[in-house]
């Protein structure tokens, strides 16, 4: 929004709550040749995408960002920021989102990146702040095409929230502590209700009448991110507790639906009709999911991925963050025993 709008509006006035701290997108023209060879080498790109953790066709680099020299880490983040896109975050030193030390030398690169494209100094005192504000990586990095350049246009102002909060919105405007801002258009950039935000606004009713946000009112409640007890035949991909908000959306539900295919022909040639997960099974995985992300460092960053954005949401990993290969091994592992932690009846 702030680099769209920045093109065409007489003043554009950013209210920043939190350091945004996005990727370069380093979108390229492509001739028709780089197409061609790209296309031919599709068959492995997507064969590939099953044993990564983000669902990509690159995963992590396997080692610390703190076993190798200074000078061999640059050049490792070099090659990941001129890639473009995600490659910086989830093509990483594998120990980036599980230490502070290895964590902070990302940071620090990607701060490097950044401070020489922000001309205004007190500008970039608070868009790329000297300390990371939060583990770099804990928040989804925006991907962006020029974002920082234009803080140092005429029409545009940064106001920094954390010394300067909003006190009201009035009728024509948003009042801060120093002074009102006059707007015509205001836009609320504060997140969405992430992952369970459009299913728990269905009104789902389950057995016995059972509200399927009673049922989650205390945190999410989905054996393999599939279907909750109570709730048969209730199916969902790309969703609550499946590794939805790390992956590659389209690998994310292309190969959690081969899941339910392979569970769908198994109940098929069985005679099943129903199928259902075990409540023991729901928390089970609900703590597996706690223990997975409780070794990392994304429970420091109050984020959407934790739920921090919703007044009221309970504080819990939304997604499975062991990635993709340990996720399909723990459903292959489920349909191997029988389903086991589901109830599949005629």
């Amino acid at each position: 929004v702030v680099q769209e709008a920045a093109k065409v509006a007489a003043e554009v006035v950013v209210f920043q709550r939190t350091p945004c701290l996005p990727l370069p997108m380093q979108q390229r023209k492509l001739d028709v040749a780089t197409q061609d060879k790209m296309k031919a080498d599709y068959p492995r790109r997507y064969a590939v995408r099953e044993k990564t953790f983000g669902g990509f066709d690159f995963d992590f680099y396997p080692k610390s960002a703190l076993e190798v020299s200074a000078i061999e880490r640059r050049e490792i983040y070099q090659s990941l920021w001129d890639k473009g896109g995600f490659h910086y975050w989830l093509g990483t030193f594998n120990d980036v989102f599980y230490n502070l030390e290895a964590n902070a030398t990302s940071y620090e690169f990607w701060r490097s990146k950044t401070l020489p494209r922000i001309k205004n100094p007190a500008n970039a005192a608070i868009l790329a702040p000297e300390r990371a504000p939060y583990p770099y990586g804990t928040k989804r990095p925006s991907l962006e095409n020029g974002y920082f350049e234009v803080f140092d246009q005429d029409n545009v102002s940064l106001v920094d929230l954390s010394a300067t909060p909003i006190e009201r919105i009035s009728p024509t405007g948003v009042v801060t502590r120093e002074r009102e801002f006059a707007v015509d258009i205001l836009v609320l950039a504060t997140g969405f209700d992430a992952v369970t935000g459009g299913i728990l606004a269905i009104d789902i009713t389950g057995v016995g009448g059972a509200k399927l946000k009673d049922r989650w009112s205390d945190g999410i409640k989905a054996n393999l991110g599939l279907t909750s007890a109570g709730f048969p035949n209730m199916l969902f991909v790309y969703g609550p507790h499946s590794p939805s908000g790390f992956l590659n959306g389209p690998s994310a539900a292309e190969l959690q639906g081969d899941v339910l295919i392979q569970l769908f022909e198994h109940m098929q040639r069985n005679g099943y009709s129903r199928i259902e997960s075990l409540p023991e099974a729901d928390e089970a995985w609900s703590q597996h999911i706690s223990d997975l992300i409780g070794m990392t460092l994304f429970p420091l960053a109050n984020s959407w991925y934790m739920g921090d954005n919703i007044p009221g949401k309970k504080r819990e990993s939304l997604n499975y963050p062991g990635g993709l290969p340990l996720y399909l091994q723990k459903c292959e592992e489920s349909a191997r025993n029988g389903y086991e932690g589901f109830v599949l009846t005629r």
